[in-house]
């Protein structure tokens, strides 16, 4: 098929890149010590336990105002070679444990021993946050909202996708795997999705934007071992320190190896033949240069069994660090080879209490292997639909990160990254369920006129199901329901090159912060939408529709069950170069309040090409409907778009002493729309529609330990203002694509976060979100432009689609003394209920509900004494809730008992896991 231009010239953009990547590399060489400046010094050892006097491994143990550092072994011993002669100062720091520091004098040749006894931190208020801060501070002195889970806590969630680790994070509304374990629905504070969360990995964002049409961002990156920490900042702030991020930022960190030699290895199995393996490892490679790397492989048919091996493949990561006398540079590469299910809505009865139709298991799917590498005719040859590949990520990421310590208190940080995608979505989508003879009612001609005229009779025959004689079987499913669907398939190559610089000067107690952030990217769009016929069942069957208008001849409706061989085809590729500048300041106001201010411009420059289509005829006859297909002309519409925006923040912190801090901050940031908004568009005017999203928002907090406990609560209001949609509507009876205004969003709330120890052994974790999100004023403008709708007015105040008023999470760990270290854990999960349909159109007097839902995830494990070794095991889902995540129950059948489509969280699944720590990488169980 005809392939518009490319978007970008690859050569300019590397040499774009290489210039502040050479600038820091001449800083590297000229910064790193020669061998016969280091002295021999002397070494410090110890062990690091916690408050009980258990070995605590994983433990970073570092000589403050060196490089020098450890990690920290099974056993809680750690050893730091070459230290300077004279008073030093060791400090250990661990997630889930507040940092403790201990001086020693260190002789030349000799060796000093410090013990050091860590005590719980149970929010991690005293773990130091990089993400969001201009200067790495802990999280009790941060003026916003930050969330820290080690990977202790992310393992214990046993999150089914890469979002729904979430749940433990208050502010995120929508939070759930219904959909597979990428490309997720997620929401930040009822009215900010997926495309205002900006996600990034060591502080740089995993694509430039992050949500494309049939990519969100999630698809880019993998949970596994490697992984340290994950930060997540919540609120307006976020703006600061990324492009398009006024939502929050959620910070994966990894691990880069410490000075022992140390790793994981993991092995899982579920129920619905998943089998998963694990590996990670780090350690020295020689005096002053360390390393980690790792990944995984995992083979899954679904608990949403498709019919085929729906899940496989993996993910490799590797970085190398070189530890200067004033800094680092690293280099890392990440490698996704993988192919996740796309899970749909399925059908259903009883909105209030949902059940399957008849014909529908707890695990069943509407996909099927019918599906798989179906060929249609196109004008330029067949296309093979490649069900079977689903959402595929093949993708590679180089990034070289350098951080220096320069004269005078200037930090010097700057990160490079280059990354190229081959994305791909293929999924069968369900339309309208329905009665067949209702289906075959609502057929039209061109004309408008019934497809089968009164006194016609239909043949409904199975595709590829036949008799003994060879004949296709008749249609004969019990429930009686056909799904006119979509099978579809999107190829969505993508690349980008980002390169993020900060320098910091610090002045005494106050900081100054200067930002630039460069990237560009590149999208191409082939999309092939074939329209086809199915019954209602687990795995469904095609069907081929023949209706007998009497006099006439027979009207074959489709074939090989396709209703029409290519109904949608889009074909178009783009470029889009961002570039921004920050400038911030940390103020030390008095001894206890301190002021967090910045601002960011952006400047966006978009082109893309996108071609005209036409309506084909493959054969030439208009009654054959089915080959009738919508194809490219080989002309392209051109459109460009230049942008320019700003945000700002203000943050304050008030430390009222050790454990007890307050924060309050304002902001005002924006959301560039992508790139993919201008695929579609038609007309220059529809293009000008492309304006950034404001997001105005107020938040402040209170967090404090208290005892063995800790807890943050905070309130928040957040508008989004100058809000422009798009998508198919019908218009005259005409499926046209439109694009126009739509009112502002709005919503106000509190959140809580809280972790106790009530007694020994046993931890008690929960998060909750009360909130209200609604539309918002709307200004429609002159009575001739496109969206005047006066009326909208008069639904300010109605609440948000699929938004809560409510939700949260609750969990229990305890851990029984003694060498085995058996665990128990019970984590409750629930969600208030939610309109499902748009505030902007639904019935007011009658609106759809999605009621509340909630489910049960239990889990156990236990060590094998000075082995290494734990066995885990975790039960999800454990009483088979079917909350509904997404759909709409309006959309019932005709005749009989309503029956709607929706997706419900995931069914039941039982995994056990074995791990075995042969170093000091796994964090010790809680307490």
């Amino acid at each position: 098929m005809p392939r518009s231009p490319c978007a970008c010239q690859s050569p300019a953009i590397f040499r774009t890149l290489a210039l502040p990547l050479a600038a820091s590399l001449c800083l590297a060489v000229t910064s790193s010590p020669a061998a016969a400046q280091q002295t021999q010094g002397g070494s410090v050892a110890g062990r690091v336990t916690d408050e009980r006097g258990a070995a605590l491994s994983g433990a970073d143990v570092m000589i403050e105002g060196t490089s020098r550092s450890a990690q920290t072994g099974g056993t809680g011993e750690y050893l730091i070679e070459h230290v300077p002669a004279g008073s030093q100062v060791v400090r250990v720091r661990m997630i889930g444990f507040r940092s403790q520091a201990d001086t020693v004098s260190v002789v030349e040749g000799g060796r000093a021993t410090a013990d050091i006894s860590l005590t719980r931190d149970p929010l991690q208020l005293q773990t130091m946050v990089v993400t969001a801060t201009q200067t790495p501070r802990t999280n009790l002195d941060a003026s916003v909202a930050v969330t820290t889970l080690s990977s202790a806590e992310v393992e214990r969630a046993a999150p089914r996708s890469t979002t729904e680790m979430l749940r433990y994070v208050p502010g995120f509304t929508r939070v759930e795997s219904s959909g597979g374990e990428v490309n997720q629905n997620i929401s930040i504070r009822g009215i900010l999705g997926v495309e205002y969360v900006m996600f990034m990995e060591d502080g740089m964002p995993v694509f430039p934007t992050m949500h494309t049409y049939f990519m969100n961002a999630d698809n880019l990156f993998r949970f596994d071992e490697n992984i340290e920490r994950m930060e997540v900042v919540r609120g307006g702030a976020s703006a600061l320190f990324g492009s398009n991020t006024p939502g929050a930022i959620i910070n994966y960190i990894n691990k880069t190896g410490g000075d022992h030699f140390a790793g994981t290895l993991r092995a899982t199995a579920g129920t619905e033949a998943l089998a998963r393996y694990d590996m990670n490892a780090g350690g020295p490679l020689g005096k002053d240069w360390h390393f980690n790397a790792g990944g995984f492989y995992r083979y899954d048919h679904g608990v949403r069994d498709p019919g085929f091996p729906g899940i496989r493949g993996g993910q490799l990561k590797a970085n190398l660090t070189r530890d200067l006398r004033n800094g680092y540079i690293r280099g890392s590469i990440k490698y996704i080879d993988d192919r996740n299910q796309f899970i749909l809505p399925l059908p259903l009865t009883n909105p209030s209490d949902p059940n399957y139709v008849n014909g529908f298991s707890n695990y069943g799917a509407l996909l099927s292997n019918e599906g798989l590498d179906l060929r249609v005719p196109t004008p330029t040859g067949d296309l093979t639909l490649p069900l079977d590949n689903g959402l595929r990520t093949k993708a590679t990421w180089g990034t070289v990160d350098i951080g220096l310590d320069l004269q005078n208190d200037w930090h010097f940080q700057n990160t490079a990254q280059v990354m190229q995608n081959y994305q791909e979505h293929n999924a069968l989508v369900p339309g309208t369920i329905q009665t067949a003879d209702a289906f075959v009612a609502s057929l039209t001609n061109a004309d408008k006129s019934p497809r089968a005229p009164a006194g016609s009779t239909y043949q409904l025959l199975f595709t590829n199901h036949l008799d003994i004689a060879g004949n296709k079987e008749a249609f004969d499913t019990p429930n009686g329901f056909v799904i006119p669907s979509i099978e579809w398939h999107v190829e969505k190559p993508i690349s980008a090159i980002q390169d993020q610089l900060q320098l910091r000067r610090s002045f005494g107690k106050h900081t100054l912060a200067l930002g630039g952030y460069f990237a560009n990217y590149t999208q191409d769009n082939h999309w092939n939408f074939t329209d086809v016929l199915v019954d209602a069942r687990d795995n469904p069957r095609f069907l081929d529709l023949i209706i007998n208008p009497g006099s006439a001849a027979p009207d074959s409706v489709t074939k090989n069950g396709f209703r029409n061989f290519l109904s949608t085809y889009a074909n178009g590729s783009g470029s889009s170069s961002i570039l921004s500048g920050t400038i911030g300041g940390e103020i030390q106001m008095t001894e206890r309040l301190r002021a967090d201010l910045g601002v960011r411009v952006e400047y966006d420059y978009y082109q893309q090409n996108s071609e005209n289509t036409a309506k084909v005829d493959l054969d030439g006859n208009p009654a054959t409907t089915y080959d009738n297909e919508t194809f490219g002309t080989g002309s392209f519409r051109h459109f460009t778009r230049n942008i320019t925006d700003w945000a700002g923040s203000l943050g304050l912190n008030y430390r009222a002493n050790e454990n007890l801090a307050f924060y309050a901050a304002g902001s005002r940031g924006y959301k560039m729309p992508e790139l993919d908004f201008l695929l579609n568009a038609t007309a220059q005017e529809q293009v000008d529609l492309a304006d950034p999203k404001q997001v105005k928002s107020l938040e402040g907090g209170v967090k404090t330990q208290i005892g063995r406990g800790a807890i943050t609560v905070g309130g928040f209001y957040t508008e989004v203002q100058n809000i422009t949609g798009q998508g198919l509507e019908l218009v005259n009876g005409v499926t046209t694509w439109v694009i126009r205004p739509s009112p502002d969003n709005r919503s106000y709330g509190a959140e809580i976060e809280a972790v106790v120890n009530p007694i020994q052994g046993l931890l008690l974790q929960g998060n909750a979100t009360i909130l209200q999100g609604e539309l918002g004023g709307y200004e429609p403008g002159p009575v001739d432009t496109p969206g005047h709708v006066d009326s909208l007015r008069a639904r300010e105040g109605e609440r948000l689609a699929v938004v809560p008023t409510n939700l949260g999470n609750l969990a229990a760990v305890y851990t029984l003394r003694g060498q085995y270290g058996l665990s128990f854990k019970a984590d409750f999960h629930w969600v208030g209920e939610r309109f499902s349909e748009d505030p902007v159109t639904r019935p007011l007097d009658n609106p759809a509900i999605l009621p509340a839902y909630n489910y049960f995830n239990f889990g156990a494990g236990i060590a094998l004494p000075g082995s290494g070794t734990r066995v885990n095991v975790d039960l999800l889902n454990a009483f088979q809730g079917k909350g509904l995540e997404e759909g709409n129950p309006r959309l019932s059948s005709a005749g009989g008992a309503p029956v709607f489509l929706a997706r419900p969280i995931l069914p039941r699944r039982l995994q056990v896991s074995v791990s075995y720590d042969f170093g000091g990488s796994a964090p010790a169980q809680p307490q």
